[in-house]
């Protein structure tokens, strides 16, 4: 599942002026129908812009905002933690991160199916336009700031994710895109996707323009009205990284961006022209088993990434500056449950020694507040040289367990990610 949230159509209203309106063409909503020749002209020119041959023939439907929400439900990019998903959002909670960014599969399909305009499902190798505007959390519209063309614009979007999907297909399924418990890959990958489709779907209705500063994107979005002004913030930001962030990643990297997707947020947010950050990639699975012995029972692992740690740091004090973050180079948390209650631990990993001293003193000096927003219960806080580990009182006693069993790489690609989670 795809969609445009409104405030992407930001990145390219004004490239769009320059859109040839001298001679009005057929609109692509008509009487509630789809217009099957401009169906084709849009796909011709996101093909052609995107070098992207349409292999197959594409579906496309127009359905009511009434159906979205039985259309969410079967994609599995909605409903892929339902199986475990008890053990997931306890462990989440357990790291502080609050309900609003861990919400159930029914309150994430509740929300998209709100605000999404277009749908590309890969499991039915169907793409959906919603005929009726985005709502609000109490139902009010809001209405599309491109007008008409809007609906070619979410069209362009779907249409380049389906040609996505027929050149990349590894892409799109989740034993491939999709390694479990790691989420700050997964949300890389998501948005090298929604940013490949943007930038694609803008040049195909002629915007050639720059790529503009997300945080003034972000901000433009914010002073105006969109159909996430009334979403919670951490939820706001974590859905609209990818249009955004994964937008300037894709006009900087051009193709080579779903070639060689990126395997972090991190290579998202500091897009460097024909080089890639390497970062720490951190396997605990030893770790792991080895407190398991001991009668633990590890509910759930993962990456937070760099984007993710800039969240949960200021979820706790909005004021925490952009560098306590931005010399992330790895890190892996895990919760626990064990004869001592449940208990978690974090290690992480930064560039430098000041960047690691950096976090280390942000951590002691959130430390009061972590306990109740967390399992993080007297927790003690170690920095060793670039590393700084932090760990709730159960798991202290392990830490040097921790450190002799620990796998640590550096890796660039999502490959060589995957590879040494799989060794």
């Amino acid at each position: 599942m795809r969609n445009i949230p409104q405030l992407v159509h930001t990145l390219i209203l004004f490239g769009l002026l320059l859109h040839n309106t001298s001679c009005t063409p057929p609109r692509l909503i008509e009487n509630n129908e789809l217009d099957q020749a401009r169906i084709h002209d849009v796909i011709e020119r996101a093909s052609t812009v995107s070098r992207r041959q349409v292999i197959h023939p594409l579906s496309v439907q127009l359905i009511s905002r009434s159906e979205v929400d039985g259309i969410l439900a079967e994609s599995s990019a909605i409903t892929a933690h339902s199986s475990d998903w008890s053990n997931w959002h306890a462990a989440h909670s357990a790291m502080g991160l609050p309900s609003e960014a861990t919400g159930t599969s029914a309150e994430r399909i509740s929300l998209m199916s709100r605000i999404v305009t277009g749908i590309y499902v890969p499991e039915k190798k169907t793409l959906y336009i919603v005929s009726q505007h985005a709502l609000s959390a109490r139902g009010g519209l809001y209405l599309n700031s491109l007008g008409t063309i809007g609906n070619e614009v979410t069209l362009a979007h779907e249409v380049i994710h389906a040609l996505q999907h027929q050149h990349y297909p590894k892409l799109f399924d989740t034993d491939e895109a999709h390694w479990p418990q790691q989420a700050d890959a997964t949300l890389a990958l998501h948005a090298a996707k929604e940013g490949d489709a943007t930038l694609w779907a803008a040049q195909s209705l002629g915007f050639l323009g720059r790529a503009r500063d997300p945080e003034d994107v972000m901000s433009s979005a914010h002073d105006g009205v969109n159909s996430l002004s009334d979403v919670q913030p951490l939820l706001r930001e974590q859905t609209v990284f990818p249009y955004t962030y994964g937008y300037r990643f894709a006009y900087i990297e051009g193709r080579t961006g779903l070639e060689v997707p990126p395997a972090s947020t991190e290579q998202v947010l500091h897009p460097e022209s024909g080089k890639r950050r390497d970062f720490q990639a951190i396997n605990l699975s030893n770790y792991a088993h080895s407190i398991e012995t001991d009668g633990c029972r590890i509910l759930h692992q993962d990456t937070m990434g760099e984007f993710t740690i800039s969240l949960w740091l200021r979820t706790f004090d909005p004021t925490i500056p952009e560098h306590v973050w931005d010399g992330w180079d790895g890190d892996r948390w895990l919760v626990a449950d064990c004869r001592s209650g449940r208990e978690v631990l974090w290690v992480t990993s930064w560039d430098t020694e000041k960047d690691a001293s950096e976090f280390e003193t942000t951590l002691r000096d959130i430390a009061s507040k972590l306990p109740t927003r967390t399992n993080f219960q007297a927790p003690a806080i170690e920095r060793q040289s670039r590393d700084v580990i932090i760990s709730s009182n159960g798991l202290w006693p392990t830490i040097t367990e921790l450190k002799r069993t620990s796998i640590q790489a550096r890796v660039t690609t999502g490959d060589e990610l995957a590879a040494h989670f799989t060794k």
